[in-house]
């Protein structure tokens, strides 16, 4: 092996483990906020749940404000829905059925950090308020856009920004409303209550 071909293995090697380590205190840190809250949440207890030193952890992330951002960028990728909305050419009950799935899947994934966004509002403001993405953006721009293609085609009638906030606030509810009635058929069956959903909301919208 060249000493070229060796210094490229090592650096690989380095890069993974760097990696590695990034990964474990990010999800150390979804699991110690979910149980405290951001505020309460501290760098050294997210470090020894992520097996690290703090000093570790701030040569990876600097701040606990930049981990808690990076954690919503790594837990929330802003491409996931689009790959599920600007592919689809079904008709309007079916694509709203998959991207309806799709969002309670995410959302339920994610209930612990949809917790997060529901208090301490001023942190909110401090950590994130000079970000450019944040992920209820990302899904709200991708309904808009969806809305607005089937307003365009004349399957839906109404404002797309209406529209979205309509459809998205459908499934947030549903999510909320599962955690707390996880008995009732209309929030355990997944299926059952996205079909009423959608009949509600096209009823309410659809081309006459």
């Amino acid at each position: 092996m060249s000493a070229h071909s060796a210094t490229v293995r090592a650096d690989e090697r380095r890069t993974a483990g760097t990696d590695a380590t990034r990964e474990r205190i990010l999800h150390a840190a979804r699991e110690v906020v979910a149980r405290k809250g951001k505020r309460a949440a501290t760098t050294r207890e997210i470090a020894e749940v992520a097996g690290v030193n703090e000093t570790t952890l701030f040569r990876h992330f600097g701040t606990k404000e930049k981990l808690l951002f990076e954690l919503v960028e790594y837990c929330c990728p802003s491409t996931s829905i689009d790959e599920y909305t600007v592919s689809l050419r079904g008709s309007v009950e079916s694509d709203l059925m998959t991207i309806g799935n799709f969002l309670m899947e995410r959302l339920w994934n994610m209930r612990d950090m949809v917790r997060w966004s529901m208090v301490e509002d001023d942190y909110e403001t401090n950590v994130y308020g000079s970000a450019t993405w944040r992920p209820q953006n990302a899904v709200r721009e991708a309904l808009v856009a969806f809305m607005a293609s089937r307003v365009e085609r004349g399957e839906i009638v109404g404002n797309p920004e209406d529209l979205a906030a309509v459809f998205g606030s459908m499934i947030f509810a549903h999510v909320m409303g599962r955690q707390k009635y996880p008995d009732v058929r209309f929030y355990a069956d997944q299926e059952y209550g996205l079909r009423m959903y959608i009949q509600i909301f096209l009823n309410g919208s659809r081309s006459k």
